[in-house]
């Protein structure tokens, strides 16, 4: 102590121990004196000395707290520049900044250039981690922070990683800490800089679609972590505008496929008044632009003349005898295959097969990967297709009139023009060209009735010349649903036998056998035919084994005998050649019947959802019969006259725009493709769900505004899920366990024998052999499309639910 006590002694008088200390520290020349280097080198300790000191501690708490806040303040003010790309102004909304937002990068900027102000964070939301410690002794509170092994280690980690930020925020994606911090460091910016908002834009625009009442968006902008409503609002109209530049770009390209269809949506007003009727449902048009992919070029749709030399509606059309639903049959001609099976009997091969691993004892499982595909005829190239929204019409298309407003403003949207309305360059000249439009089979009538109205005009462009309709296949399935429930369910003797259609729904669904007796929708018929299916296949798959052995009364039985693929596969080929009728057995052939109809349909489905265009034709040209056989002339013609022209009156350029475009993708993802018309019922289902309802802001001008936006919106709520974790993020829902309901329908299966032959057994009504009926009726012609045989008119023309639609998903 003696010497301390010395060392001491020398600062007195002018020379002070403070000084002493200042000098050394300052001087250049001592920087490397070893004394210094010492003293650097345990700053630390001094410091944690000089907080213990009773007199020392405010002062130097006092000292940090401004020292911490200058430097946390000047990296807030960095962060809420402009360059930093933290602004987002409502005068120049990008649709991409909605797209692109990313709470990951965001954490990213911050660790980088403001580390002071993101490790003060990381220390206050972690408070719970500290521990306060009262030294009675020091007459003050010393903080010590405790942590465990474990924590100490995920510290060092950290901080020997501060060099690789990458490597910091992947070790922090998914901590809760990280998106607390980007939104108080959010809120920080924004309170310096009122345009650093890219958070509260996104979240307000999020809140905006999700129908959040105004209140508490603006008690969310007062609080900074929202817009305003009137800004979000403007933001709404830029983005809509920036919409509309989108479409003229692409549909100025000429490579542009449109489409379209009516939706109602019911605008309930609290208070009616002379200017808004009691007449709340508003009929309007929503539309869909997409690009044509897939190596399309201009001069495949250059071909407008060629086309309307060869019309029928022509009055000076030179065409010859036309083609005749015959000359389909020649089209995707069957190749032999080893197993002697045609290609549809190798479908059916493959279903039965697939039902099996997929529906029955675990055993058959572990062949479901090993279960080769259906071979593909002609695959559409998996590719994402970008599907723009167009600005919803207020038009009724149910009319003539409607639909020839509905595409002249369509094709506007698109920046295409009658060109003798417009100068040289304003829009592209399309008098040369055709253009695609999908639609339903009501569109296509109307349309083909516009064209026949007006071709005595003098141009192209007023006659339509330009227009070649496309048949939507999303509403093919459905009338292929309903033509199955008016062969097999309809009739009221259809329902009597034990083995018919209707005692099966009552197994599957007991408390909705009147609304299948009356008129199910599309979703109730699809299931149907799943389920029913399944269970009808694996009932023939029971009979089958039990055949081969008669010790094998169920499949669990089969399966303790562990039955190789192969074995699998020679039974599955059986079972396609026997099971499915070929000759008229009453009630046994009615069954066989009911399982061709049933993969009829599952084969169209399959086909449609992997994109084989060659394979959903062959379908199709199966399909007309049944629709002819069923009374839905309508369909039968219309599909018969599509697939003629396709094939054997468009040049091959025009025919692979339209066939690889009959479907689309998306998603970009394998076995996702979608018929374009359900691409336009699913945008009409959000458009309905976001402007329906009631109150002052939703009106049909804001619907008309909005409606564009729908992606928009799915961007921003998918946006804000991800970078939240929400969980449930889906709206739909797992498939049910369906196990108990399959074996009650088996087990009634094994008491009524569908699939056994026995000799006397008589049935109520006999299942009408629909593709021999529809030969037949084929080759009589018929009396006028969409009549029954007794001449009455049938509406054909089915409008999909919102079930429908989603149960496409």
């Amino acid at each position: 102590m003696e010497t301390y006590y010395s060392v001491l002694d020398m600062f007195d008088g002018d020379r002070s121990l403070s000084q002493f200390l200042v000098t050394i520290l300052t001087v250049p020349q001592f920087a490397n004196h070893p004394a210094v280097v010492d003293l650097l080198a345990n700053i630390g300790n001094i410091i944690c000395t000089l907080s213990r000191h009773q007199n020392l501690y405010t002062p130097l708490i006092g000292w940090a707290k401004d020292a911490i806040s200058a430097e946390c303040a000047r990296e807030v003010r960095e962060l809420a520049k402009v360059e930093n790309g933290s602004h987002f102004s409502a005068l120049h909304a990008k649709a991409e900044q909605i797209g692109g937002f990313k709470i990951d990068d965001m954490a990213l900027q911050i660790a980088g250039e403001a580390p002071m102000l993101w490790a003060l964070l990381d220390s206050l939301l972690s408070a719970r981690a500290l521990q306060v410690t009262k030294i009675e002794s020091k007459g003050h509170t010393e903080i010590e922070v405790l942590v465990s092994d474990a924590q100490e280690a995920e510290d060092s980690e950290y901080w020997a990683q501060v060099d690789d930020l990458e490597g910091v925020i992947e070790g922090i994606t998914g901590d809760y800490f990280v998106q607390r911090k980007v939104v108080i460091v959010s809120l920080l910016k924004k309170s310096t800089n009122q345009k650093a908002n890219s958070l509260s834009s996104i979240l307000g625009i999020f809140l905006h679609s999700t129908h959040a009442p105004e209140k508490v968006i603006e008690t969310m902008a007062k609080m900074g972590l929202s817009i305003s409503v009137d800004a979000i609002h403007d933001t709404v109209r830029l983005l809509s505008a920036e919409s509309s530049h989108a479409l003229q770009y692409l549909g100025q390209t000429l490579l542009a496929a449109y489409a379209y269809d009516n939706f109602d949506i019911n605008l309930k007003s609290t208070v009616p008044t002379a200017e808004k009727s009691t007449d709340t449902l508003k009929h309007l048009t929503s539309g869909l632009l997409f690009p044509l992919q897939h190596g399309v070029t201009r001069d495949d749709l250059k071909c407008s003349y060629e086309l309307w030399r060869k019309s029928r509606i022509n009055p000076l059309s030179d065409c010859s005898i036309g083609r005749t639903w015959k000359d389909l049959l020649s089209l995707h001609q069957d190749v032999s295959h080893s197993s002697g099976l045609s290609r549809r009997d190798q479908f059916n091969s493959w279903k039965f097969l697939h039902d099996l691993c997929h529906h029955r004892p675990p055993y058959f499982a572990q062949f479901q990967s090993q279960i080769s595909a259906p071979q593909v005829l002609e695959q559409i190239p998996v590719a994402k297709t970008p599907i723009i929204p167009a600005s919803a019409m207020d038009v009724n298309n149910s009319t003539v009139t409607g639909n020839i407003q509905a595409i002249e403003r369509l094709m506007a949207q698109g920046g295409v023009f009658d060109p003798a309305d417009v100068e040289d360059g304003e829009s592209p000249d399309v008098t040369e060209y055709v253009v695609l439009v999908h639609g339903d089979l009501g569109t296509g009538e109307r349309i083909a009735s516009m064209q026949q109205r007006r071709s005595i005009e003098t141009t192209p462009w007023r006659r339509f010349q330009h227009i070649v309709f496309v048949p939507g296949l999303f509403h093919l399935k459905m009338a292929a649903a309903d033509a199955i429930w008016r062969a097999l369910i309809q009739p009221i003797s259809a329902r009597q036998d034990q083995t018919s259609l209707m005692h099966n729904i009552a197994q599957l669904r007991p408390r909705e056998t009147g609304i299948f007796g009356s008129k199910p929708g599309f979703r109730m018929m699809h299931q149907l035919i799943g389920h029913d299916g399944i269970c009808r296949r694996l009932d023939c798959w029971q009979i089958e084994v039990e055949k081969m052995n008669n010790a094998h009364k169920t499949l669990d039985d089969f399966a303790i005998s562990k039955p190789s693929l192969e074995e699998l596969k020679d039974i599955a080929n059986r079972l396609a050649r026997e099971y499915i009728a070929t000759y008229r057995l009453t009630r046994y052939e009615n069954n066989l019947l009911i399982n061709k109809y049933f993969l009829l349909y599952e084969e169209l489905s399959y086909a449609m959802n992997i994109g084989d265009i060659a394979h959903v034709e062959t379908c199709i040209i199966t399909w007309t019969l049944i629709f002819k056989a069923t009374g839905k002339h309508k369909y039968a013609t219309c599909m018969t006259e599509f697939l003629i022209n396709l094939h054997f009156n468009y040049p091959a350029g025009l025919q692979k725009a339209i066939r690889y475009h009959w479907l689309v993708n998306p998603t970009g993802k394998p076995e996702r493709f979608r018929a374009v018309d359900w691409c336009v019922e699913l945008n009409n289902l959000f458009i309905k769900v976001k402007n329906g309802g009631t109150g002052s802001n939703r009106s049909v001008a804001r619907v008309i505004l909005e409606s564009p936006l729908v992606e928009v919106y799915r961007n921003a709520h998918s946006v804000i899920e991800t970078n939240f974790m929400h969980t449930g993020r889906t709206s739909l829902q797992a498939a049910p366990d369906m196990k108990k309901t399959f074996e009650g329908l088996l087990t009634k299966m094994r008491s009524s024998s569908p699939h056994i032959h026995m000799p006397g057994r008589q049935s109520t009504y006999l299942v009408p052999d629909l593709l021999d009926k529809g030969h037949e009726l084929f080759e009589k012609g018929w009396k006028g499309i969409g009549t029954e045989d007794d001449g009455t008119i049938v509406d054909e023309v089915e409008q999909p639910t919102t079930e429908d639609v989603v149960g496409e998903l």
